[in-house]
């Protein structure tokens, strides 16, 4: 018999723990047997789920003992992706889960390069740098405590596209020509009328004070203005707020066409700055951003440094090798449109990982499901970087940890840490 709703208490990510055997980042060989135990502190019915490889491979009743008690068992054969859900069987959102992931060093984009991949973009970046640059410094007043310390601006530059470079750019007072590295944090998705999606001057700020001292850019992904009033971005929000679930037709009319030389204008006029040491590039972000890291780095050898979180764009090709594909997943949003397939193959990460040849740190989470961590792996895979890194979580979906409050924000902590340390440590390298 099921427990009326009333019997449950808290919800289920709070009353039911779900833990791996053997495995502190959910990573396993072929072979080896995933087991993992659900610790509860009272008897409770619910509903198992299994992925594999994103796709549902069975769903069933059961009964989680109170105590710790082992309620998953399987050993794989073959690179595999594992996500277990424990659903209350009386409401499927309250749920909790975990993930493991089998082989991940095996798995391969869907998507191949296509054989004129490099040659488009190199002549999409020359039609960009025959428009003459018209850069605009703003002045603005830094955030107080870095007041003396901290040069801020917001900066406007000219692209093709439709859409110009709009960001705030850090320096550091006083910084002497040659001197500095160049840090870049670039924005995830979300609604435009949300303040998180245009480019944030106390970010830019941080990125100045990697290195000891950097010139640092938060560049907003949209090329919209950040000082507008509401209404700007109610509007911008209706005409182009879909961008992400658009049908693909031409690389023109594609957003991310846009976006990407965007990046690669901004990078332009920064290395044109007095004082950047020649040497060192840094980008950073997560999903959408972890996507624009990529096609930065791709596009252009200065990058020398990525560092990314749950990246988005990473293997959009993953339903060709009968997998989840990566946001915005343009394959299952284009099933009618043949010609999708072929214009995506030239946005995906794994095509611009390719010519990255710096240093790679990647955090990914193993219940993502917007970016699957075997299409993150399989970018990561095939990155032929100097040296790369990449930590898993077990309980990590796309920004939210499955665990209880506290406990989520003590394993939240420890990645953000690793991430900040990976950021710190990068630009402290000559």
């Amino acid at each position: 018999m099921l427990l009326c709703a009333a019997a449950w208490g808290q919800k289920f990510i709070d009353d039911v723990v779900l833990s791996l055997a053997n495995s502190t980042e959910g990573i396993y060989a072929k072979g080896d047997t995933i087991i993992i135990f659900a610790e509860s502190a009272e008897m409770k019915d619910a509903v198992f789920q299994v992925y594999i490889n994103g796709k549902v491979l069975e769903k069933y009743p059961a009964t989680i003992p109170a105590g710790k008690s082992e309620v998953f068992r399987a050993v794989y054969d073959e690179p595999t992706a594992l996500m277990l859900r424990v659903n209350n069987p009386e409401n499927k959102d309250d749920n909790t889960m975990i993930g493991a992931i089998v082989a991940p060093e095996e798995f391969q984009p869907g998507f191949e390069e296509p054989a004129d991949f490099k040659a488009f973009w190199d002549n999409e970046l020359k039609k960009m740098r025959k428009m003459k640059m018209k850069a605009k410094l703003t002045p603005v007043e830094a955030p107080e405590r870095d007041r003396g310390k901290i040069e801020c601006w917001h900066l406007d530059i000219n692209c093709i596209g439709g859409a110009p470079v709009s960001a705030y750019l850090a320096i550091p007072v006083d910084a002497k020509p040659g001197t500095l590295p160049i840090c870049i944090s670039l924005h995830s998705a979300g609604k435009i009328t949300k303040p998180t999606v245009r480019s944030n001057l106390k970010m830019a700020v941080k990125m100045a004070k990697y290195g000891g001292g950097a010139i640092g850019l938060d560049i907003n992904a949209i090329g919209m203005r950040d000082d507008a009033d509401e209404s700007y971005y109610e509007e911008l929000q209706k005409s182009i707020g879909g961008y992400a679930s658009q049908l693909i037709t031409t690389h023109d009319e594609y957003f991310f066409h846009g976006m990407f030389l965007r990046l690669a204008r901004a990078l332009d006029y920064l290395c044109s700055r007095p004082e950047w040491d020649g040497k060192r590039v840094m980008v950073t972000g997560g999903s959408q951003g972890g996507a624009q890291s990529a096609a930065i780095a791709g596009l252009d050898s200065r990058v020398t440094h990525v560092v990314v979180r749950v990246p988005a764009m990473w293997d959009m090709g993953g339903k060709l090798a009968d997998r989840s594909s990566a946001w915005p997943k343009p394959l299952e949003r284009n099933k009618d449109n043949p010609e999708a397939a072929k214009l995506a193959a030239y946005y995906d990460g794994s095509n611009f990982m390719r010519y990255f040849t710096g240093k790679l740190y990647v955090n990914v989470g193993l219940i993502d499901t917007t970016c699957p961590p075997a299409s993150v792996w399989s970018v990561f895979n095939v990155c032929p970087a100097a040296s790369k890194e990449i930590h898993a979580c077990p309980w990590l979906g796309h920004g939210k940890y499955s665990l209880p409050a506290e406990k989520g924000k003590e394993v939240k902590r420890g990645m953000d840490r690793r991430m900040e340390d990976a950021c710190k440590t990068f630009m402290l390298e000559e």
